[in-house]
């Protein structure tokens, strides 16, 4: 390298030395501006409300199902337009949980749930309108109108889209539906097969009241699910049993009356009309037995297929707040703070020199 490529280069090197000599220059600014962000972010960090979490841990026991006591009715159902697989439904999957939980059906469940609000008995909808849901001036000022204009023109379809079994949801509604998103959350333990439902909400009390009521919703939709072919039967046989009882009082009391009402009549005729009373009743009466033992059969079997969910941590009113972690955003701005001040101090005299050949 020759003597003026050197020079050069000397130029264009960065000079370690002097950039240290200006930070340590301009300390002050740099307290001055950690200061600032300091102050902001500890006045940012205590206008953030309280968070609590509360928790649920279960665990999942199945039973495998072999039903064949509604065999025999099978085709019978089918001829009655129910579909009466011998297969069970089958399990779900614990890494589908959180799909049942992000169903419109669960949410609107949660929301009607009632919480106590500091001596209040409320919808947790309520609750989270009041609490999450910021003043808009502008709906305000403008909601009797909106409400006029959805009665007149909206009515009709919204009461089409009842009709259809299609589920409406309002713009209210599904603000909150995105609440309860962040609000509620399962961990999935497939490592030791344990599932963790938690709530996170600003008052202690609804969050651990909010948690037990969704951890019961889940388990009821996954019981419906996993029982769901052998309560049908149940529910088919159940009916059929009925139909078949109140066929056999009416052949028991035909039989009954025809006796009473031929005491003393031995003739053939009667004797034919008599025998064949008594082969409908006969048919009747097994009729009415196998039902009755397949309700029996068929009762066991939902109640064998029913899954048992053991309850490893149950739910605890939280005594610490989950987050805000203040010193963590404080340290975090702060820093923040020191940082684009350095960086403002590197970058000054270059920014004004380009500025200036800019102008120049």
């Amino acid at each position: 390298m020759n003597k003026k490529e050197k020079n050069i280069f000397l130029k264009d090197s960065i000079d370690l030395g002097e950039l240290l000599a200006r930070i340590w220059n301009n300390k002050k600014f740099i307290y001055l501006f950690s200061i600032l962000f300091f102050v902001i972010s500890f006045i940012y960090s205590f206008s953030l409300d309280n968070i609590y979490k509360s928790s649920v841990s279960f665990y999942p026991h199945y039973e495998e199902n072999n039903n064949n006591s509604g065999n025999s009715l099978q085709s019978l159902a089918g001829l009655a337009g129910i579909n009466l697989s011998s297969e069970v439904s089958s399990n779900i999957p614990p890494n589908l949980y959180p799909n049942l939980i992000r169903s419109t059906t669960f949410k609107n469940k949660i929301l009607n749930e009632k919480v106590n609000y500091y001596g209040n008995n409320i919808s947790y909808r309520e609750h989270l309108t009041n609490n999450y849901f910021s003043i808009d001036l502008r709906k305000i000022i403008f909601y009797p109108l909106k409400s006029l204009s959805d009665f007149i023109l909206h009515k009709q379809d919204i009461k089409e889209l009842d009709n259809s079994g299609l589920i409406f949801i309002s713009e209210d509604d599904y603000k909150l539906h995105k609440i309860l998103d962040e609000n509620i959350n399962i961990n999935l333990n497939e490592q030791d097969g344990f599932i963790e439902l938690f709530v996170i909400d600003k008052v202690p009390e609804i969050s651990s009241t909010i948690a037990k009521k969704a951890n019961d919703i889940l388990q009821e939709s996954i019981i419906d699910f996993k029982i769901k072919n052998v309560k049908e039967l149940y529910n088919f046989t159940s009916s059929q049993l009925e139909i078949a009882r109140n066929k056999l009082y009416g052949i028991e009391d035909s039989l009954a009356n025809f006796k009473d009402s031929n005491r003393n009549i031995k003739s053939d005729l009667f004797l034919n009309q008599l025998e064949r009373l008594e082969t409908e009743y006969n048919i009747a009466k097994n009729i009415y037995n196998e039902l009755a033992i397949t309700k029996e059969k068929n009762a066991i079997d939902v109640r064998k297929n029913t899954p048992i969910f053991t309850i490893i941590n149950p739910v605890v009113v939280p005594n610490e707040k989950h987050k805000p972690v203040r010193s963590y955003i404080i340290l975090f701005f702060t820093f923040l703070g020191i940082v684009i001040s350095i960086i403002w101090i590197l970058i000054k005299k270059p920014l004004i020199n380009i500025i200036n050949e800019i102008k120049t």
